[in-house]
């Protein structure tokens, strides 16, 4: 069956460039601030060491100044508030951060997390830096900490894990080459049935991809994947949406670390909401999980 690709614009973009010089300003010791590198942070609960979360003094020179943080649970109450000595256990023995003028210019909020054998989903916690003596807080003064769960039963099962995914191009003008790229099967934020595929079509140029769902069967052997899910863009023209030839969903079957689609998975594209072919697929999907 042929299968018509769209025929598209490369998409380009054009980088400006000055040639002006521009003074560089004075950074000012009053201006110095401190502040996560990172708003967010994930430690798996298995980690079995220390992960250290990083705080960084911004100035133009070592100074000595200090910052207080404090671990916040509220926005996670009665639902996934991590525990101190449950999930994890603080490992530093000040609640006050200290920087020197002849010393480092980053500190260190050192976590453990503890590991368990059994399923309670991930856990959740916020830490505040507070009370800057000599400097200012930075945007970025609040962090949240993610204890990933390693027990979740899609984990026992193989489910989970990065993955090289290759497939045969369905398009005549491809002269049935073979696509490879790289995908991840990751676990729903809230629900222990399904699986996210943060790409299921092959690498295209231009192309902004979206990650799509799946449900597991009870037994772990299979996953239902529904058509029509947003894939995403191509340039500012396209949206992209999941498409198995017109069938309404796709069945993906998963066997000795490999997840196989035995249909075309392919990108339609879509502009100014008229179809007008695809951008991107394969004939079959095949996916088999990368040695960690």
């Amino acid at each position: 069956m042929k299968i018509s690709k769209f025929i598209y614009a490369a998409v380009v973009g054009g980088v400006l460039a000055s040639c002006q010089s521009v003074d560089t300003p004075m950074f000012s010791d009053k201006d110095a601030f401190v502040a996560f590198d990172s708003k967010t942070t994930s430690i798996a609960e298995n980690a079995a060491r220390e992960v250290k979360i990083p705080i960084s003094l911004v100035a133009s020179k070592g100074l000595d100044v200090s910052v207080g943080f404090e671990i916040d649970t509220t926005a996670y109450a009665g639902k996934n508030a991590a525990k101190e000595g449950v999930n994890y256990c603080l490992k530093n023995t000040s609640n006050t951060l200290s920087f020197t003028a002849d010393g480092e210019m980053v500190a260190y909020i050192s976590i453990e997390p503890i590991d368990n054998d059994d399923y309670n989903g991930d856990v959740c916690f916020d830490i505040k830096l507070s009370a800057p003596e000599g400097c200012n807080l930075g945007a970025n003064y609040t962090t949240t900490v993610t204890i990933s769960d390693d027990d979740h039963p899609l984990a026992a099962a193989g489910i989970l894990g990065t993955y090289t995914a290759s497939g045969v191009s369905p398009f005549e003008d491809d002269n049935g080459a073979t696509f490879t790229w790289t995908c991840e099967v990751v676990k729903d934020a809230d629900y222990i049935d399904r699986v996210w595929f943060t790409q299921i079509v092959p690498t295209e140029s231009g192309a902004v991809y979206k990650s799509v769902m799946g449900t597991v069967s009870a037994d772990f052997k299979s996953i239902t994947i529904n058509a029509g899910q947003d894939l995403g863009t191509y340039g500012s023209t396209y949206t992209l949406s999941l498409d198995f030839n017109g069938a309404s969903s796709a069945t993906a079957y998963v066997s000795n670390n490999t997840i196989a689609i035995n249909t075309f998975v392919l990108a339609s594209a879509a502009s100014g909401g008229e179809t007008v072919g695809y951008l991107t697929g394969v004939r079959t999907l095949t996916l088999t999980k990368v040695e960690e």
